[in-house]
């Protein structure tokens, strides 16, 4: 024998969302782990810094050519070297080149040989 669906509309609400969760193919999920924050870390960091160059420089160019008087000379110079400034910036934050000074990654560090003892000498 068959089981007659309850005439309460709520039961039957209850039993379409049972089916329905039986039925559902489960979705792949996509690779958003760790990895992806950390390239949209490095992604919006790069466009701040080369932003920020730019801006603070054209701001002091136009601060000091509103002082000295030689618009726009002063705002177009220190546009390009801001330009610059900003993609050393950018190589820098690529490479890893921008540490502290005696800072080297961990794969730098396994591949160099350790230094000599001075008790060898």
């Amino acid at each position: 024998m068959s089981e007659e669906p309850p005439s309460d509309p709520l039961a039957r609400l209850g039993e379409r969302i049972d089916r329905a969760r039986a039925e559902r193919v489960p979705v792949a999920k996509s690779g958003g782990g760790p990895g992806l924050q950390q390239g949209l870390s490095a992604a919006w960091r790069i466009g701040i810094e080369l932003v920020t160059a730019v801006a603070v420089s054209v701001g002091l160019g136009w601060a000091l050519d509103r002082w000295i008087g030689t618009r726009p000379w002063a705002m177009v110079t220190l546009f390009f070297l801001g330009i610059a400034a900003g993609m050393l910036n950018v190589y820098r934050a690529l490479t890893g080149t921008g540490g502290a000074v005696g800072w080297r990654r961990a794969a730098d560090r396994a591949a160099r040989p350790a230094p000599p003892d001075d008790e060898d000498c």
